[in-house]
């Protein structure tokens, strides 16, 4: 009986911290791939404007501050780089000139010579020639107008910034964490050792495991040192690298086989002495307690997380806002709520004027960040705790206001275009010469006409194509009797 008893305790010690170790590495996995994946947007946006242009050399030394201030503004970047198709240094953020540089003999730089695609490449840690700083490569092609390769875009990132965010998690005294290419290279893990840099994990029964499946766990034996673990592991989304978390068994192990002893103890202690069987029970039962209340944090700890996920499910993954699913339940949700108590509701949608030709003119990376810097601006105007902000689809917003008449209301559309407009993002396909909204306003009263909330939001959408009629950068509200005509482009 006792022996079932250590077993089953062992056995829920492991579906802890199985528990435990994959969301974690899922924690880390996610934000890796986003700490990448910023670094690949700003190649996207440097390769889209160096292929715009003729890279002369009046071009690149114009281009010499731009990349000096977004390694500034990019804690994970040490340097960004351009390089010609000789593989010649011709524009850097690096202090000091390097007229002879070349680095035509670089992976990298062969990769993407020897390959058209325009995809991010991920390269194995390398020591920076011009700093002696350890970093990860990460560039991008760059094309001729003929589409002949013309040079390679690169950015450096730090590999101790990698280092750090790995460290900022618990994986125990003897655990290990590692950032692995999926070719089997460790890019950077810990505990550090500069040996393990670059070094190749193919042909282990742990790369096998790693190979075969996108997200598992498994019990082995580490290549690196040899110690055994219980390994999560878990590939990047957007990038060919995976996370891997791994617990020692006698870090995992060590609660386990201490109760296990002392539970062991007591029980031969209870055959001895059964004359003081009584302290040896109420021993046992408090160990018991112990055990439960474990199960039962760790129970209600799987609760918080899920309800986590949850959370992420509802907003949307480019601007943070609420997604139109979470919008379409508040708003019927308000506007019952609304009637049901006779209190004013207010709606309004708002929609980056010409985002199109936005997009055309700019591409697409920074389209993207002109509606995250537009749905901050949005959020920070909309400031009572029970108002709501959502993404509504493409370019479009929604703002929902309880308990706001058409006054308040239009106060609060009036505070958003002009906290948009002193955005001051450029636009050249906008009169403006910048990123403006129009808005229209919708405001249900107390004993308002409209019977459903489609009503109240086929007003509020007749009010944004009136204020684009009015010429856009504007905000407009129409009363339950007037009707918009119809516009061109919006």
């Amino acid at each position: 009986m006792n022996a079932w008893l250590i077993w089953k305790a062992r056995t829920t010690e492991f579906q802890q911290v199985t528990v435990s170790t994959t969301n974690l590495t899922r924690a880390v996995s996610h934000q890796m791939n986003a700490m990448f994946s910023e670094v690949g947007h700003v190649l996207d946006s440097l390769g889209y404007e160096l292929e715009r242009a003729d890279i002369t050399p009046d071009r690149m030394q114009q281009l010499q501050p731009v990349l000096v201030n977004q390694v500034a503004t990019i804690d994970q970047v040490h340097g960004l780089f351009v390089y010609d198709a000789t593989g010649r240094w011709i524009a850097h953020s690096e202090p000091t000139a390097y007229p002879n540089a070349n680095n035509s003999d670089r992976a990298y730089f062969i990769h993407h010579r020897d390959n058209i695609s325009k995809r991010w490449h991920v390269g194995a840690p390398i020591l920076s020639r011009s700093t002696k700083v350890w970093v990860i490569p990460v560039s991008r092609r760059i094309d001729d107008a003929d589409g002949r390769f013309a040079g390679v875009v690169l950015a450096t990132v730090r590999l101790d910034y990698v280092l750090r965010l790995m460290g900022d998690f618990d994986i125990g005294r003897h655990g290990a964490i590692a950032l692995i290419q999926d070719d089997g290279t460790i890019m950077a893990r810990l505990p550090f050792a500069q040996e393990d840099m670059g070094k190749s994990i193919d042909g282990s029964p742990l790369y096998a495991i790693l190979r075969a499946q996108r997200v598992g766990t498994t019990e082995t034996r580490s290549p690196v040192d040899g110690v055994q673990r219980l390994v999560s592991f878990q590939h990047l989304q957007d990038h060919p690298l995976l996370m891997a978390v791994a617990v020692a068994e006698d870090d995992l192990l060590q609660d386990w086989k201490t109760s296990s002893i002392l539970q062991s103890g007591w029980i031969l202690a209870l055959c001895v002495l059964i004359g003081v069987a009584g302290s040896r029970i109420v021993a046992l039962v408090r160990l018991r307690w112990r055990t439960e209340l474990s199960l039962h944090q760790a129970h209600h700890e799987l609760e918080r997380v899920n309800a986590q996920l949850a959370e992420l499910a509802r907003n949307d993954g480019l601007t943070g806002l609420a997604n139109r699913r979470h919008f379409d339940q508040q708003f019927d949700l308000a506007f019952r709520q609304s009637v049901r108590h006779d209190r004013p509701l207010a709606l309004i949608m708002i929609d980056v004027d010409f985002f199109k030709r936005y997009n055309d003119v700019y591409g697409h990376p920074e389209g993207d960040r002109c509606l995250q810097q537009v749905a901050q601006a949005i959020r920070a105007a909309v400031r009572r705790p029970g108002d709501f902000v959502a993404r509504y689809g493409g370019e479009e917003m929604a703002v929902l206001l309880p308990d706001t008449d058409d006054a308040g209301a239009t106060i609060v559309a009036e505070t958003i275009r002009k906290a948009v407009l002193a955005l001051d993002i450029p636009h050249e396909g906008h009169a403006l010469g910048r990123v403006s909204i129009s808005a229209g306003i919708a405001a249900r009263s107390a004993s308002g006409s409209e019977t459903t909330s489609v009503d109240l939001l086929k007003r509020a959408d007749r009010a944004l194509y009136a204020a684009k009629a009015a010429g856009r950068n504007s905000v407009a509200m129409l009363q339950p009797t007037e009707e918009a005509a119809d516009i061109g482009e919006r």
